[in-house]
């Protein structure tokens, strides 16, 4: 089920901040929310899934410019996800967030070109990240 219909227009769009669309995909509800909030308050518009079938049958995905993946979905995991959207031909960067990393999930992150976070996300880290890909 998408959470927020899609892009969010909420009131916290009219901070300064880049505007850009994220497609965040993450199962935990309550993780879920959190992304959501922490990137409005940023200044992003988010699409936000709780499942990757959720993202791959919105037409909202297709206009991200940065996709935050979790690794353990339980319909497919992230990168699997990632290389979906890529043969779609989505080329926008993306981030792999997991909760203690497992060796197949560092390797198939690495090997996508997509960057790594552990989840707690701490800080800054996740928008950091967003900033460093999107070159704002």
């Amino acid at each position: 089920m998408a959470v927020g219909g899609g892009a969010s227009t909420s009131a916290s769009m009219t901070q300064a901040g880049p505007h850009r669309l994220i497609a965040v995909v993450e199962d935990d509800k309550a993780v879920l929310n959190s992304l959501q909030f922490a990137l409005e308050a940023e200044g992003y518009a988010v699409c936000a899934f709780e499942s990757c079938a959720d993202a791959l049958t919105s037409p909202s995905i297709g206009g991200a410019e940065c996709l935050v993946l979790d690794f353990a979905l339980p319909d497919m995991d992230g990168v699997e996800l990632l290389h979906v959207l890529r043969n779609r031909g989505l080329g926008c960067p993306a981030i792999i967030i997991a909760s203690n990393p497992t060796a197949r999930c560092r390797r198939e992150a690495a090997a996508s070109g997509a960057p790594l976070l552990e989840k707690p996300l701490m800080g800054e880290a996740l928008t950091g990240q967003i900033r460093t890909l999107l070159g704002a």
